[in-house]
Formats: structure tokens, C-alpha cells, sequence
């Protein structure tokens, strides 16, 4: 499998690469083979917009586009990428449309491409797995799906903002078939979450890397519990994983 990389191109959690435009929601590109995944857009379709730039990324070389959530800081840069690019499809859960507070904006019809079960996707790379849409009673009520993408001996766990918890993502590795003794990568925002220390040590043994982003509250706990495998994010920068 090719190396695969994920940029953060909007974020404030903790400073930023030269030139990028801080954005409060969050929004990362992951370069997969000769594949180019928008995972969420931010709050503001300028900054999206210039950070793209910044990036030497161009709207029309995105493929795709998963949303995570219905929040306006996660949704609300999609008209960046549609501008330039207007057919490029997004990827919502098939809970997207019950009325939530602090909804984002309308997914257009043409563009949507609705998760209607957990795992692959028609249109994404194989290795990008789709969970399904888990509940969270924040801010009245939220569904989230998140990502989690395969690599050669390990898998990445990304997430928007993890309304329903780090748990509760993990708990679907087996509907979509991955072995829960393969490492993993932690990447994005955790909102709320943080690990009870007995939660913490059990998957310790597996945890490859935690990178926090975005709305991340307990930044000084998950440092605690992983030390050196834990830091936070910066916008702009690109991970590289194998």
C-alpha cells in the first residue's frame, strides 16, 4: 500500500504552519494512492479556500468529500470545494437530515452520496471504511460516523468531533471487520471525550499515535495517559502513516 498522508487545513487548537488562516471548525485532506479525500470543511469557505491554496491543493483535485456531522463547523466550507469543483461527491451519514441545533448547511442532491451501512463506500478507496452513524446527546442530539482507514498493519481512527465518544468508535471494529488487537492511530477532534485511566491502559498496547485537534477539551489528560504517543495538532501540518 502507498504512503498515506493527512493535512489538517482547518483547526485552532494549537498554532499553525506559516500563512495558514485559523478556522474554528475542523477539515483534513488525506492522500490516499492517486486518491484526494476532503474529510470535513471547516467553518468559513474563504479560510477553507485559502488554506487549500496554501497547501499547493487545488478544489478541482479533490475526489471526494466526507462529512462527519451536521455542525455548521464542520459543513460550512463545502461551498469552496463546490465552487471550483461541482460534482465531486460528499459523503453523509443516513441520519443527516433530523433537525439538530447548529445545523450546517444543505448537502446539494447532485452531490450527496448518502452512508447507508458501515464499511466501504462505492466511490471510495477500499481502505477507507465509513462507521455507522452513532448517537450523542450534545448540544440536544448529534449523529456522527467517522473514518477509519487501513493500512498495512494498522489502521487510522479519524474522527470530526467525536460526539459519541472514543469507545464507542472503536466498538465498531468488528461490523467492519477489522481485528481489535490491530494498532492504531487516534487523529481529530474529541470534543467531551476523555478516557477513564482503566479505559486508557487497556488500549495503550495498541495506540500507535493521538493526534488532537479542533475541539479537543482534555488535552492535558490524554498527554497523561499516552505521554510521547500524544500531541496536538497544527494546522497546516501533514502526517505521513504507513
Amino acid at each position: 500500500m502507498h504512503d498515506l498522508t493527512i493535512t489538517i487545513l482547518c483547526d485552532n487548537i494549537d498554532g499553525s504552519l506559516k500563512n495558514f488562516e485559523n478556522d474554528p471548525g475542523f477539515s483534513a485532506v488525506i492522500r490516499c494512492g492517486n486518491k484526494t479525500i476532503l474529510f470535513d470543511t471547516g467553518m468559513y469557505a474563504h479560510t477553507l479556500t485559502h488554506n487549500l491554496s496554501v497547501g499547493g491543493i487545488s478544489q478541482r483535485d479533490i475526489d471526494a468529500v466526507v462529512l462527519s456531522h451536521n455542525h455548521n463547523d464542520h459543513t460550512n466550507g463545502l461551498p469552496a470545494v463546490l465552487k471550483m469543483n461541482p460534482e465531486v461527491p460528499v459523503y453523509i451519514h443516513r441520519e443527516w437530515e433530523s433537525g439538530i441545533p447548529f445545523e450546517g448547511m444543505t448537502v446539494p442532491v447532485g452531490n450527496k452520496r448518502i452512508a447507508e451501512n458501515p464499511g466501504t463506500q462505492h466511490g471510495l478507496p477500499d481502505n477507507v471504511l465509513l462507521t455507522g452513524a452513532l448517537h450523542s446527546s450534545d448540544y440536544g442530539g448529534i449523529r456522527e460516523h467517522a473514518a477509519c482507514i487501513l493500512l498495512d498493519a494498522a489502521f487510522i481512527l479519524l474522527c470530526g468531533c467525536c460526539h459519541p465518544g472514543l469507545v464507542s468508535f472503536l466498538d465498531t471494529r468488528n461490523e467492519l471487520g477489522i481485528d481489535p488487537k490491530l494498532p492504531f492511530h487516534i487523529f481529530g477532534g474529541m470534543h467531551g471525550f476523555s478516557f477513564t485511566d482503566k479505559q486508557a491502559e487497556h488500549i495503550k498496547r495498541n495506540v500507535l499515535s493521538v493526534t488532537l485537534c479542533h475541539c479537543t477539551g482534555h488535552i492535558d489528560c490524554f498527554v497523561r495517559q499516552f505521554g510521547s504517543l500524544c500531541a496536538a495538532g497544527v494546522l497546516g501540518k501533514t502526517y505521513s502513516f504507513r
